[in-house]
């Protein structure tokens, strides 16, 4: 909560004060008359004050945190638009390597400058924050490793080898991250001591992110489950593995995407947009697998079945097709009634190659979900 006028309320009191008694010479009746007035218009200036909250900005798409214009200022901020019925200036903050910030809405972009390691730190707003989002505005680092080597020699495929992105956690650290993960998000547990996010890089490879550093409160109503890597709200929208932009799922993955369920929703049916759906089976043949069958890379749906009242059901799904039928060459879409509503995600760290011509499917997942009204 902050006063709107950079000129403190007793200052402008005081020498509009001043001013009334060098231009009128009043007496000392109408001095105090004038010093009622000063009270009155001290109070005045008291109680137009209002939230430190996000805002937009007057640049497309960049957000920032209302504050005066001189709080911007000391804080180091840009001023980019009103907000608060004009009374403050919408305030957006950026970083870069070996920087830090305390303030919400910042973001952590890369520069032609930049050498490896390079780490950023986040500390809370206050004791009151429980998690930090971050959205990947930007993100485009080297792609994981492609070889193909027979099975004489270990095998790195799908590792992020030559660059890798992640963020430390008071929970479970995120998975180790890297390729193209443009307009994804990750979520991560608020630390006490402040959470790091670090990009590490071998060669000089393709580098470029711009993320938005944002905290939520322990008592925001919006505030996502504990232990959920994304988070999806609406009743339909898209889920993707990570890097499935840039055509390879990644490796050492093992995380929850979770969706909020909304109200008066009772189940829900994933579908493969355009049956893209390639996790690593048993057998690199294009056909879907579901049950023990997948035991090295995998999607988790619980109480997946063909249909939304289905009694035969599964929990692990994966092949080079999405089905509940194992060993189906046709994909389908699967249902789940079981809540809360969520997508587990695990991949192995060794994507076996059965001979030195043929790999497992390791595109990843490209899924749609939409949510069904309870009857």
């Amino acid at each position: 909560m902050k006063i709107i006028s950079r000129t403190s309320p007793s200052e402008c009191a005081k020498y509009c004060l001043a001013l009334l008694i060098i231009v009128t010479g009043l007496g000392t009746a109408q001095e105090e008359e004038v010093t009622d007035r000063r009270a009155k218009l001290l109070n005045v200036f008291n109680i137009v004050k209002f939230p430190n909250e996000g805002c937009n900005s007057s640049t497309s798409n960049v957000y920032g945190v209302c504050y005066t214009a001189s709080e911007c200022s000391t804080y180091g901020g840009t001023s980019s638009g009103s907000c608060a019925s004009g009374f403050g200036v919408c305030c957006t903050f950026s970083g870069g390597c070996s920087g830090s910030t305390s303030l919400n809405n910042t973001y952590f972009k890369s520069s032609d400058s930049d050498v490896s390691p390079c780490l950023f730190t986040v500390c809370r707003t206050h004791a009151d924050i429980c998690q930090i989002r971050l959205d990947f505005d930007t993100f485009n680092i080297a792609q994981p490793s492609t070889n193909n080597p027979s099975q004489t020699f270990p095998n790195g495929r799908t590792q992020c080898q030559d660059a890798q992105f992640k963020a430390t956690s008071s929970g479970n650290n995120s998975p180790t991250i890297c390729g193209t993960n443009t307009d994804y998000h990750m979520i991560v547990e608020a630390d006490d001591n402040c959470n790091t996010l670090s990009f590490d890089w071998s060669s000089s490879t393709t580098r470029s992110w711009n993320i938005r550093v944002s905290q939520i409160s322990c008592e925001a109503r919006w505030k996502p489950p504990e232990g959920c890597l994304q988070y999806f709200t609406g009743t339909t929208g898209y889920i993707y593995s990570y890097n499935y932009a840039g055509g390879t799922h990644l490796a050492s993955q093992d995380y929850s995407n979770c969706i909020r369920t909304e109200q008066g929703y009772c189940s829900i049916e994933y579908t493969p947009v355009g049956g893209k759906f390639q996790i690593s089976g048993p057998a690199p043949t294009a056909t879907a697998n579901r049950g023990d069958t997948c035991d090295k890379d995998y999607v988790i749906i619980s109480g997946g079945g063909a249909t939304a009242g289905a009694t035969t059901n599964f929990d692990r799904f994966c092949g080079s097709l999405f089905s509940t039928t194992d060993g189906s060459t046709t994909g389908a879409t699967i249902f789940a009634n079981k809540q809360p509503f969520q997508v587990g995600v695990f991949m192995d760290g060794n994507e076996a190659n059965p001979s030195s011509s043929v790999a497992e499917s390791s595109v990843g997942f490209y899924l749609y979900y939409t949510q069904t009204a309870c009857t």
